[in-house]
């Protein structure tokens, strides 16, 4: 049966029961892991790839994982080779070179075979460990400089053969790990959710056929790439430009990392290309090729179908320029840890640089990187741990609406946080504070996303914190008028009432339990000109704690006495601005 003439509705009943099965691997590898960083953060994506590791479908999840999802099927035929599979094998691999990202994420995938032992596809997952060894706690720090300091480093190995453990290789990532059971856990949880992936793959092409599946899987990929075409033609043909950058990588302080991102539409095409960018850093911010190839897909998604269930055609309108030896295309011995500094603001130099193409729906600049506490010590057990803490910030404001506040940078896409309760129950700290950061929204017609503070005590001496605050200098970006958003930040306060001390990069903080350490997101950008933004949302803006009266009068002209506005002292305001009458 050929792709156009297979039935419409069962094209569209195999389209979801390919989503369905993603997703019940999603909850699968979530129940069964072990580390907070999955089955709360959800630092994790699962899905399925068909024979040539081409995207069937992915569970919401982390979208810099999805993008790339097959790279490490690509990978194994490379190294492996096509007939090496076999039924029941599970292989992994974490290198950031040939698979993107850092140590830490480690991919697991199973390849599926049919009652004749064909190949049908691979069950993916790909999640956060805790620490994979190396010289520092969690396997990153901002003193490593070579990705043989970050930890163990394995590529197309085989964890589980014809359906059994590997004892060698299991053997081998235990003795490597500071916390080997959570790390064994979360992988086990992995292969879990390969299994899951199997079996719901077996059931589809049980139902409907060989044949009928993979005309199914054809006529997808070609939808997709329908409405990606669609999407782009939309758009004006040109050569977009624009730039942010990070403080610095970690090593040479006060240096600049420029991203100069170059986006050209023909068409329906899209080519974006990083051949301008900077070569691979000193400093952990870098990740390899897949990387590269992640941050476009995931630009491309969103500016062109992003209500979609992904598949595999929604990215063939897409070319992507990279040398190789690039901060996002960096091979060995680069050191990669803190690979996301880079991504999530490159991604937003992406949508940055087609605003004037699409006004109608790019927001302005995000928080860009998500500030990161990463705590290691002994915890109410005695026992070693590794833990994060990721803290959200705010997006742009957008032409239609506000910014959503509290949420993670676009390439972390759903992740939520560890709630204070399981922090506190499980580990030797105290959070004092976890609130929204008043006045952090960049002002605009429509306002950006607010930031979040969040304030905590290590309550153990033998626990220290590694602090990567970045984006403190390149504040997130109003368009069309809009204000800039506060930057990220942090602070330590060293005694109870003392000062606080801007401290955005350090390793190795020791601090008694009467010390405090602050975390800011900064809050997004704001879209249009404040001054005419609605006074009834200022006014509703203030009650929530979101802005201060203050800034309601400075930055948006409106005038608030007594719980309400001055609609006289707002329009006077507003004109000896340059502004009207509008939004009173």
């Amino acid at each position: 049966m050929s792709a156009t003439n297979v039935d419409p509705a069962t094209v569209e009943v195999i389209r979801r029961a390919l989503v369905a099965a993603a997703e019940e691997m999603m909850i699968n590898v979530k129940r069964a892991a072990y580390s907070p960083s999955i089955h709360e953060i959800k630092d994790v994506m699962v899905g399925l790839v068909d024979r040539d590791g081409r995207i069937l479908a992915c569970a919401p999840g982390l979208p810099m994982f999805l993008a790339d999802l097959g790279e490490v099927v690509h990978d194994g035929f490379e190294v492996l080779g096509r007939d090496a599979f076999r039924p029941g094998d599970i292989y992994l691999s974490n290198d950031p070179f040939t698979i993107g990202t850092h140590i830490n994420n480690v991919a697991t995938y199973l390849p599926i075979f049919d009652a004749e032992e064909e190949l049908l596809g691979f069950a993916v997952a790909r999640g956060h460990m805790v620490d994979m060894g190396g010289a520092a706690p969690g396997s990153r720090s901002l003193q490593l400089t070579e990705i043989y300091q970050e930890g163990l480093r394995l590529r197309q190995v085989r964890f589980y053969a014809e359906g059994e453990p590997v004892p060698e290789i299991h053997r081998i990532i235990g003795d490597n790990t500071r916390m080997p059971k959570a790390v064994l856990g979360d992988l086990r949880a992995q292969v879990a959710a390969c299994r899951t992936g199997e079996r719901r793959l077996h059931d589809i092409v049980a139902k409907y056929g060989r044949e009928v599946f993979d005309a199914a899987n054809h006529r997808i990929f070609d939808q997709g790439e329908a409405m990606a075409r669609e999407a782009v033609a939309q758009m004006p043909d040109g050569d977009y430009r624009a730039e942010a950058f990070l403080d610095d990588d970690g090593v040479e302080r006060g240096k600049h990392v420029v991203f100069p991102v170059r986006v050209i539409v023909e068409g329906e095409r899209m080519t974006i290309d990083f051949s301008d960018f900077p070569p691979q850093t000193l400093g952990s911010i870098n990740t390899g090729r897949s990387g590269a190839l992640a941050i476009a897909r995931n630009a491309f998604k969103c500016l062109t179908t992003p209500h979609e269930a992904v598949n595999e055609g929604h990215f063939r309108p897409l070319d992507l320029v990279v040398p190789p030896g690039k901060v996002v295309s960096a091979e060995p011995p680069a050191a990669c840890g803190w690979w996301a500094n880079t991504t999530s603001t490159v991604i937003d130099a992406i949508y940055r640089a087609v605003s004037p193409a699409m006004p109608e729906k790019v927001p302005a600049g995000h928080f860009g990187d998500i500030p990161m506490c990463l705590i290691n010590g002994t915890d109410r057990k005695g026992e070693r741990f590794v833990f994060f803490e990721p803290v959200p910030g705010g997006h742009g404001g957008r032409p239609h609406e506000d910014g959503v506040g509290a949420t993670v940078a676009f390439h972390e896409g759903d992740t939520p946080d560890v709630p204070v309760e399981v922090q506190e129950a499980t580990l030797p700290v105290l959070i004092e504070e976890s609130a929204f950061d008043q006045d952090s929204a960049g002002a605009g017609k429509h306002r950006g996303g607010l930031g979040y503070k969040r304030v905590l005590r290590l309550l153990s001496e033998s626990a220290s914190a590694q602090l990567n605050v970045d984006r403190h200098e390149c504040a997130p970006w109003g368009l069309y008028g809009g204000g800039e958003g506060k930057p990220n930040r942090a602070f330590i306060q060293r005694e109870a009432g003392g000062e606080w001390e801007l401290v955005l990069k350090r390793d190795g903080v020791k601090l008694s339990s009467d010390a405090r350490i602050m975390i800011c997101g900064g809050g997004g950008g704001g879209w249009g000109d404040p001054l005419e933004r609605d006074s009834d949302e200022v006014l509703a803006d203030v009650r929530a704690g979101y802005i201060s009266t203050t800034a309601a009068s400075e930055l948006y002209g409106v005038a608030i006495e007594a719980d309400a506005v001055d609609a006289e002292a707002t329009v006077a305001l507003r004109r000896s601005r340059g502004g009207g009458e509008e939004g009173r």
